[in-house]
C-alpha cells in the first residue's frame, strides 16, 4: 500500500522561508511501520509539484492534504481538482487545523472525500485498514464524510501520549531545502531546522484555534527523548540551530531542566530558540534562565499582544503589560533575545488602545534594543472565542471551503480598524520604532553599510528616535524614502 501525502503553498508568491512539513512528517512513522509506502511532495520547494502529485498518485491508495486557513486551501484544492479528475476513484483526505475546525465545510466540498479531525496518526493507521477492507469508515474515529448527501462526523478521538509514536523521520524529505530556514548573522549562515517536542496548550487565549481543535491539552516527549533527538539530529545534518515549533515548550519546569542539562553535556554545541509566556520568564528563578542560556537558548519568542491591561484582559492572556516589561529585563539580564508578537485591531479595541501598544513597544526598546517586536493584526480564523465576537462587531465568515479559499489574512479588512490605522501601525511598528532603536542586526547592517549610505542609515536613526520621542509621525517623509530606496 501507498500514501502519497501533499504540503500545498502557503502563500501565492511562495517567498516566504520554508520549514519541514512537520504536520506530515508527524504521520509518517506509524505507516512506516507498518509497511506502507509514504511519499511527501511540499509544493514550497518542488518546482512542477502538480505535475509531480499527478504521476506519484498514480500508484497511491490514498492522497492526503495537510492546510491550514489560509492560502493552503486555494492550493490544496486546485490539486485535489486534478487528482479527481484523473483519478476519481482515489479517496482524497484532507487534515490539519482548518479541516478539523470546518469539517463540515471542507468535507461538502465535492473535492474532498474524507475529513481527519485533530491528531492524526492513529487515524491514518486505521484508515490504511479501513482500504484493506479490514475496517469500516464508521468505526475509525476522528472521521468526517458524506453519506448519501448529509455530513457524517464519527466520534472523536482521544488525543494520545505522543511518546508512543516513533521519531520523525526526517530522511523522508530533502532536508537540505529547509536549511534557508534561518538567517545571516555575523556574515556567517547559520543551518537551523525545526522540531516540535509537544504539542497543544493549557491556555486560552482569546484568538488561538488551539483550544478548539485539541482542548486545553498539553502532550510533550520526555526530555530524554528530547535530547537524543535533537542532539542527533544536530549531529547528523550538522545543525548551528534549532527552532522548537511547539505551542507552548515551556509548559513543565522539570522537563525544561532536564532537557537543557542534556543540551549542556552535548558533544556538539548549538542555539536554540522557543516560545515561552512572559508569565513563565518571570516564574523561572535567575538559575533556571542561567541554565537555559548556557544550554544554548538565546532567544525567546512571546506572544505580548497588547500593551493596552484591557485588551490583554479582552483577549483572555492571562498576564498584564508590567510582566512583559519586567520579563524584557530579564532577559535582557540573561542576554536572551525577546522577541515578541502583537496583534492590534481585535475586534472593539480602539485606536487609543492601539496607540497605548505602540508607545509600550517603545518602552520594550528603552529597556533592552534588543528586543524584536513583529506586528501582525487580527484576523478572524475559525474557532476562536474573538472571531465570534468578531462576526457580532460585524464580520462575516466565509460559508464555503472555496469561499475560505481566497481568505489572506495579509488582505482581510475587518471592519473595526481601517486601511488608514493599519498603514499608521506600520510606519510606526515596522520602521519608525525599529530605526529609533536598532537591535544587534541593525547596528551590524548600519556598521557594514558603504560610505554612502551609513550616513543616511545614522540620519535614519537621530531622525526616527526623535520623532518616536516626541511621539509626531505626520508627513513621514522618512518611510517614503526608506520604502524608495528599498530600506524597509
Amino acid at each position: 500500500m501507498k500514501f502519497l501525502l501533499f504540503f500545498p503553498l502557503t502563500n501565492k508568491d511562495n517567498k516566504h522561508k520554508a520549514s519541514p512539513p512537520l504536520s506530515l512528517l508527524a504521520l509518517t512513522p506509524l505507516l512506516i511501520r507498518k509497511g506502507i509506502d509514504v511519499q511527501i511532495i511540499d509544493a514550497r520547494v518542488e518546482p512542477g509539484y502538480k505535475d509531480k502529485v499527478l504521476a506519484a498518485v498514480d500508484g497511491a491508495d490514498l492522497f492526503g492534504v495537510s492546510s491550514m486557513t489560509g492560502y493552503q486551501i486555494a492550493d490544496g484544492l486546485e490539486v485535489s481538482a486534478a487528482v479527481k479528475q484523473k483519478f476519481p476513484d482515489k479517496p482524497v483526505v484532507w487534515g490539519g487545523y482548518h479541516p478539523s475546525l470546518l469539517a463540515g465545510q471542507t468535507v461538502m466540498d465535492p473535492r474532498v472525500d474524507i475529513v481527519v479531525r485533530g491528531q492524526g496518526e492513529k487515524t491514518m493507521l486505521e484508515l490504511a485498514d479501513y482500504l484493506a477492507g479490514k475496517l469500516k469508515l464508521e468505526e475509525i474515529d476522528g472521521l468526517s464524510y458524506t453519506k448519501d448527501g448529509e455530513v457524517v462526523h464519527n466520534r472523536e478521538r482521544k488525543v494520545a501520549d505522543i511518546n508512543e509514536f516513533p521519531a520523525m523521520p526526517y530522511d523522508l524529505v530533502d532536508v537540505e531545502a529547509y536549511m534557508e530556514f534561518n538567517r545571516r548573522y555575523h556574515g556567517d549562515t547559520r543551518r537551523g531546522l525545526s522540531y516540535v517536542s509537544s504539542f497543544g496548550c493549557p491556555h486560552a487565549c482569546g484568538f488561538c484555534s488551539n483550544p478548539e481543535a485539541y482542548g486545553r491539552k498539553w502532550r510533550s516527549l520526555a526530555a530524554e527523548r528530547v535530547v537524543a533527538e535533537v542532539t542527533g539530529l544536530v549531529e547528523q545534518y550538522n545543525l548551528d540551530r534549532i527552532y522548537f515549533d511547539d505551542n507552548n515548550f515551556f509548559a513543565s519546569k522539570k522537563r525544561v531542566r532536564e532537557i537543557c542539562q542534556g543540551f549542556l553535556e552535548a558533544p556538539q554545541k548549538f542555539e536554540w530558540f522557543a516560545t515561552i509566556r512572559p508569565s513563565q520568564v518571570l516564574a523561572f528563578g535567575d538559575d533556571d534562565l542561567k541554565l537555559i542560556r548556557d544550554s544554548g537558548c538565546t532567544k525567546f519568542m512571546m506572544g505580548a499582544e497588547s500593551g493596552d491591561d484591557s485588551v490583554l484582559k479582552l483577549i483572555n492572556k492571562g498576564n498584564e503589560a508590567a510582566d512583559v516589561l519586567e520579563a524584557t529585563r530579564r532577559c535582557r539580564d540573561h542576554r536572551i533575545q525577546p522577541s515578541y508578537v502583537f496583534i492590534l485591531g481585535f475586534p472593539t479595541e480602539s485606536w487609543q488602545q492601539m496607540q497605548t501598544t505602540l508607545d509600550f513597544m517603545k518602552q520594550l526598546k528603552e529597556i533592552y534594543a534588543d528586543t524584536r517586536t513583529t506586528t501582525l493584526f487580527f484576523t478572524p480564523f475559525p474557532g476562536t472565542p474573538l472571531t465570534r465576537l468578531g462576526e457580532a462587531s460585524g464580520f462575516t465568515m466565509p460559508a464555503t471551503l472555496k469561499d475560505w479559499s481566497a481568505y489572506d489574512a495579509r488582505s482581510v479588512q475587518t471592519p473595526w480598524i481601517s486601511r488608514q490605522q493599519k498603514i499608521k501601525v506600520k510606519q510606526i511598528a515596522d520602521f519608525y520604532i525599529p530605526w529609533a532603536y536598532p537591535n544587534q542586526l541593525g547596528r551590524e547592517k548600519i556598521m557594514r553599510a558603504g560610505a554612502a549610505k551609513k550616513p543616511l542609515y545614522r540620519l535614519f536613526t537621530e531622525v526616527c528616535r526623535a520623532r518616536v520621542n516626541a511621539g509626531f509621525y505626520s508627513l513621514p517623509w522618512e518611510w517614503h524614502l526608506a520604502r524608495r530606496l528599498k530600506l524597509t
